[in-house]
């Protein structure tokens, strides 16, 4: 039986009192990188005992040293692996560090916070850098609970980049949706486009459907969860993550009306016998990839749903290309002017309140409004 190979790498911690140099070993059956990717985590939380230890640690602190730590302490236990990779660790990896790394806590004044605010806003999006800015706080913050800095240089004075109109979203007229819907139910990539186009659902929801999340009987969808992808830090890799959904009003049941839509998911099989293989596995989602797996996002737009809309623009070059989320855009929009209940169409979409429609979805038209007004002293005249 071969040994098991084990990867080792060095790090030096300082001096002992003797002048002897202190150095740590640490090892890994995975790889080099994997080794001091361990080394490292251990200095930096080695060093940071080391800061909050000492009778003086307000001048020697660096912002590098911290922000990580504090993010490991703080965050990560408490917070869903999506949401602390791209809210948290991302902002602070990519944007923070980079800017803020070899400063001093202490030295962070509240000018250096506004002078990065005002490149960032050149660069990204204000919902960037409101995410960079939140870190920003966050970290300082408990930088002066822990007594690494006097006080936070995240002060009231700092002004963030204003929100720009939200861009109007392109979305189907009705004769368009009926034009793309009647290619899709003929399409063999499909079933995926009508059941976002009828639902209003996410993709992230939709890749998270189960098959017990569907009752075929009665004509409903349940929706539990939503699936999503995030860089594992850790492991060095990407990964898929279903563990529920953004808040507690996105789970709801959603009733299945259109028939041809129905028939088509009783038609489609639970198990599928994978590419290259003999044995038939069961399938857990109802939309998964070849070989049964929960689809990474990205790999389900490269491989169902860009080559479906790449056909249908070929079929109808008159039609917007648009995005899974503009679909949902679509499905909003339409119930609005169909005339369906705000409020119906809010717990459809699973929102929380009226804002998130008014600002984003419903882009009324005058004619949508004209029909509306016509439709209501129609209804007047009929009860008198």
């Amino acid at each position: 039986m071969a040994k098991k190979k084990y990867y080792e790498h060095k790090i030096t911690l300082g001096k002992t009192i003797t002048g002897e140099t202190i150095r740590k070993s640490f090892y890994s059956a995975k790889s080099k990188s994997d080794a001091k990717r361990k080394a490292e985590k251990y200095r930096a939380t080695h060093e940071l005992e080391l800061l909050c230890g000492g009778n003086e640690p307000v001048r020697h602190t660096l912002f590098s040293a911290w922000a990580l730590e504090c993010l490991e302490l703080y965050k990560k236990p408490y917070v869903k692996p999506n949401t602390y990779s791209g809210t948290y660790l991302s902002p602070v990896q990519n944007h923070l560090i980079p800017h803020f790394g070899n400063m001093a806590l202490d030295a962070i004044l509240p000018i250096h916070v506004q002078q990065y605010i005002n490149e960032a806003a050149k660069q990204y999006s204000p919902e960037t850098v409101k995410k960079d800015y939140a870190a920003m706080s966050f970290i300082m913050q408990t930088a002066v609970d822990n007594g690494l800095c006097r006080t936070s240089p995240v002060t009231k004075t700092i002004r963030l980049p204003k929100y720009k109109t939200v861009t109007e979203k392109t979305a189907f007229t009705q004769q368009e949706y009926d034009t793309a819907f009647a290619f899709a139910t003929q399409h063999p990539l499909g079933l995926d486009i009508m059941f976002l186009m009828e639902t209003g659902i996410s993709r992230s929801e939709l890749l998270g459907l189960r098959w017990e999340d569907l009752d075929l009987e009665q004509g409903t969808v349940t929706i539990s969860q939503g699936l999503v992808s995030y860089y594992d830090d850790e492991a060095g890799q990407w990964t898929i993550s279903a563990d529920g959904l953004k808040n507690k009003y996105r789970k709801r049941t959603i009733p299945l009306v259109n028939q041809l839509l129905l028939e088509r998911l009783r038609e489609k099989p639970h198990t599928i016998v994978p590419p290259r293989k003999k044995k038939a596995v069961e399938t857990e989602y109802v939309f998964h990839g070849p070989y049964g797996q929960p689809y990474q996002p990205n790999n389900w737009a490269n491989r169902v749903y860009r080559p479906f809309m790449k056909d249908l623009l070929a079929a109808h070059p008159e039609l917007p290309e648009l995005s899974p989320h503009e679909l949902r855009h679509t499905r909003a929009t339409l119930w609005v002017a169909q005339g369906m209940e705000p409020l119906m169409v809010i717990r459809l979409l699973g929102h929380c309140d009226m804002k998130m429609l008014t600002k984003i979805y419903d882009h009324t038209s005058v004619d949508t409004l004209r029909a509306a007004l016509e439709a209501a002293k129609k209804s007047q005249q009929t009860a008198s």
